[in-house]
């Protein structure tokens, strides 16, 4: 499938963010330490937005996601990502630490797509309403 990669500079970090019809994948892989997840939080905000404007300067029709639930499962994966980084650190008992890895791998890349084409967009949007109605 086509893609296009753009790189985005948050602060002195850079973030590799695919687009593809109907889908935008963001990597937080390169990222692993809490000061830098951190700053990522706090900039998710504009990083949502300047993705949305460049997703519909190069489809030419805007990505149908609202923005808080984009938001939303940003957050939602960092969060789980953080956690399974922090996993990994402090417990060094095999099938946790295996486990652990599986979670941050699967978390740390984030596609995030439109609800035809994603089965998790509900429960985002659900997450969205409830908890990140100032980002809409």
């Amino acid at each position: 499938m086509n893609s296009t990669l753009k790189t985005y500079f948050i602060k002195s970090l850079t973030l590799e963010v695919s687009f593809r019809p109907k889908v935008v994948s963001l990597d937080f892989r390169p990222y692993k330490q809490k000061q830098t997840l951190n700053l990522l939080y706090k900039h998710c905000e504009i990083l949502v937005d300047d993705i949305k404007r460049d997703y519909q300067a190069h489809y030419g029709r805007a990505l149908n996601i609202n923005r808080a639930s984009l938001v939303a499962e940003i957050w939602g994966h960092l969060i789980a990502y953080r956690i399974s980084l922090g996993i990994q650190k402090h417990f060094r008992v095999w099938p946790i630490t295996k486990l652990a890895r599986f979670a941050a791998f699967r978390s740390a890349v984030i596609d995030c797509g439109e609800a035809k084409v994603d089965t998790n967009r509900w429960f985002w949007d659900l997450t969205a309403g409830i908890f990140f109605r100032k980002y809409r």
